[in-house]
């Protein structure tokens, strides 16, 4: 009798999940009672590990094994599609005869792989090949992420060198955009690193797996191919990484530009209104003897002087190029 799914999270009691464990293929217990645990530890004599074991980090607490059984934890990414992408550790205990997983998050790629089985297109025959099917899953799901992550950073790069340069009314970014484009760049290099994270424990979970003579129910082909996908995604996230230092770089340039461009403007502004506040001071002294006090045109001639003092450091900037 093949059971290849079997709900343990709300409508079975616990002898009902005892019946059902002893036939079933996958137990799939997503945030499960200290009651169901139990239950289902004494009808698979397999040792669920609790959440907080879940969450340690080093190798010897996500890869051991235990007599026949194999125990691995994978941080696996969850919700990319919104703001707060996240990775939540899943736990693969794999037998050989049956497969327990222990979550306590919905990934996307569980989620596709149950509509799969739902829908009768898939017709798995032995825990091994759930378990080689949730992990094609979770590969297929990080490719997708990163495809659509390839295609944002590629928009965010025509904003960043393109956009304005043909835009011919607007040279430069405003602030706002700047910033904007700065909230997308850690956005996504967090999700990149959350990805990265999830194909690093992919890899090491391939690498852990008994197969060929050990475990005829794991295909070395198979597991292999899952490999070579897991090796090529991580190759591209690297390269998206460079991508995303590079953007962030170019983004803060532009911001340091930015800032240069105003601080520049008030140097200029202090150098060319400098000439004219000298001929404004010196006509401003208390002389009593001032050639120019009684003159009819001295007022006017005061008002031209401090302009051509203010015009002719500006035609010196502009004809060596400094503004």
């Amino acid at each position: 009798m093949i059971s290849v799914h079997t709900p343990l999270d709300g409508g079975l009691t616990s002898g009902e999940i005892g019946d059902v464990t002893a036939q079933a293929m996958w137990i799939d217990l997503l945030r499960p009672s200290p009651e169901e645990v139990a239950t289902v530890e004494a009808a698979t004599g397999i040792r669920i590990p609790p959440h907080e074991k879940m969450q340690e980090i080093e190798a010897s607490s996500r890869l051991i094994r235990r007599g026949n059984a194999v125990v691995v934890t994978v941080p696996v990414l969850t919700g990319s599609g919104g703001s707060e992408p996240r990775n939540s550790a899943i736990t693969f205990i794999f037998s050989g005869r049956q497969l327990v997983t222990v979550r306590y998050d919905t990934p996307h790629a569980f989620n596709a792989y149950l509509e799969l089985l739902a829908l009768g297109e898939l017709s798995p025959t032995s825990a091994g090949e759930i378990l080689l099917g949730l992990m094609e899953a979770v590969v297929d799901r990080i490719a997708d992420v990163l495809e659509g992550l390839g295609m944002d950073l590629d928009a965010m790069s025509h904003r960043v060198f393109h956009q304005h340069t043909m835009d011919h009314k607007r040279r430069r970014a405003s602030s706002r955009e700047l910033e904007s484009l700065l909230r997308s760049i850690g956005r996504d290099g967090d999700l990149s690193g959350k990805a990265r994270e999830t194909l690093l424990g992919m890899k090491r979970m391939v690498s852990f797996l008994p197969h060929g003579d050990t475990a005829p129910e794991v295909t070395a082909a198979r597991l292999e191919t899952i490999g070579h996908d897991v090796q090529s995604l991580a190759e591209y996230v690297d390269f998206l990484g460079n991508k995303i230092s590079f953007l962030l770089d170019a983004t803060l340039g532009m911001i340091s530009i930015q800032q240069n461009q105003i601080i520049k403007l008030f140097t200029i502004m202090s150098v060319l209104f400098l000439p004219p506040t000298l001929v404004a001071s010196w006509y401003g002294m208390n002389f009593r003897i001032m050639p120019e006090l009684q003159w009819e045109y001295g007022y006017a001639y005061a008002i031209a002087l401090a302009v051509a003092a203010a015009l002719l450091p500006y035609w010196l900037f502009k004809r060596k190029g400094w503004m």
